[in-house]
């Protein structure tokens, strides 16, 4: 038996408090009305089992994630126009499409930004204060927006991920021999890339069907509902909220911060707006993020990578977790991830930060980004597994 009752028991708590979210909020776009309101209903949720509970405004240009996409698509296509003609204004179109991709998408380096109109979004920090003098930080967090949905993933699944990785080598090739070619054209050589270029040249437009994709497929403006990316978080957070308010479950000496981050989805803005305001704080503290725990038939996952972003996670938080879920007989797998999550935004400030996840593996069970990724579609195996991992790690610390 858990403090709050059986497995069974905390499977329906979650499913209800999940199911309540999609029926009377819905899906939860980055900025929208629906995100405020999820913000305010978590907000007054854990008010009642924290010692404080504020909500934490910040401003984005949402319309930059999904020209990120697009742009560079559109670039690379006017590059190709001018590549014969005019080789400089080619290679400085394909330099920008380059650092729009890279930059914006795995460096979250807001480098077109400033194109698009600002709208407000929201952290939700509910603070648990120890009994005693705080001698540990430790901060669980997840996110409450939910996608746009990506026609493309729908389609395709994991051949999402080589349609985007097509499109990058392609920049990046085009890009070198552009370099190249005007060294050559500076000083009057030009003639001997003639022939590789000739060749390249076709392969850019055989394979232009990939960013046409990119262009006008890769992401609609239908949110979706995000009952797995990433209510089952929040509803994890929620009873681990719950659980600490019981007497006997009341923290002695550790300090526990349950986060609820906005914007995610479009950059990991919420996270990163969160590590900036509070950095002093919590540069000691032990970070877990909970992402997408209801994936059906997938194993438990520590991240040990973001692969996009380029961004390693703490060791010892990872050797943490993978103690806690042994002496639980809990199976958990360290894997690195393809995509990104919000504790991007503390490996990049060097924090002791990781995150939990799950994956799918088959690809009839693929929900990532879709309007299928709705209640029906979770299995809560993995949510009860962390919500007891988080728990354990909070107890042995506190001793």
């Amino acid at each position: 038996m858990n403090a709050l009752g059986s497995d069974k028991q905390i499977e329906k708590n979650m499913r209800n408090f999940i199911s309540e979210i999609c029926e009377t909020i819905g899906p939860r776009k980055s900025c929208s009305e629906n995100e405020a309101q999820l913000a305010l209903y978590f907000h007054e949720e854990i008010k009642e089992y924290c010692d404080e509970v504020d909500i934490d405004n910040f401003v984005v240009h949402p319309g930059a994630y999904k020209a990120a996409f697009r742009i560079p698509m559109i670039l690379y296509l006017l590059s190709l126009i001018f590549y014969w003609y005019y080789p400089l204004i080619s290679l400085i179109l394909i330099v920008l499409s380059f650092l729009i991709l890279f930059g914006e998408m795995s460096l979250a380096k807001e480098i077109i930004d400033f194109m698009f109109p600002k709208k407000k979004s929201q952290n939700v920090i509910g603070k648990i204060k120890p009994k005693n003098q705080t001698s540990e930080l430790i901060i669980i967090g997840s996110h409450i927006d939910s996608s746009c949905e990506f026609p493309l993933m729908r389609k395709l699944k994991y051949g999402f991920i080589g349609i985007l990785a097509i499109n990058l080598f392609l920049n990046v090739i085009l890009l070198v021999i552009l370099i190249m070619k005007n060294f050559l054209i500076l000083i009057q050589l030009e003639t001997l890339l003639l022939s590789i270029e000739i060749l390249f040249f076709w392969v850019f437009l055989i394979l232009i069907p990939t960013t046409i994709l990119q262009l006008f497929f890769i992401i609609s403006n239908r949110p979706v509902m995000g009952a797995n990316d990433n209510l089952s978080g929040v509803a994890v957070c929620y009873e681990i909220a719950k659980n600490l308010n019981l007497p006997e479950n009341k923290p002695k000496n550790v300090e526990v911060w349950i986060c609820a981050f906005g914007c995610e989805e479009i950059g990991s803005k919420g996270s990163r707006h969160f590590v900036k305001e509070y950095l002093k704080d919590i540069k000691k503290a032990k970070i877990i993020n909970l992402d997408m725990l209801g994936n059906k038939d997938a194993p438990l996952l520590i991240t040990t990578a973001e692969i996009f972003g380029f961004v390693k996670t703490d060791k010892k938080m990872n050797e943490l977790i993978k103690n806690s879920a042994e002496k639980l007989n809990i199976k958990i797998r360290t894997k690195y991830n393809m995509a990104f999550t919000d504790s991007l935004s503390f490996c990049r400030k060097h924090l002791s930060a990781t995150s939990i996840v799950t994956l799918p593996i088959s690809s009839k069970k693929f929900y990532y980004h879709t309007r299928d990724d709705v209640v029906s579609n979770m299995s809560f195996e993995n949510l009860i597994n962390a919500f007891k991992i988080c728990n354990h790690i909070i107890k042995n610390l506190d001793k």
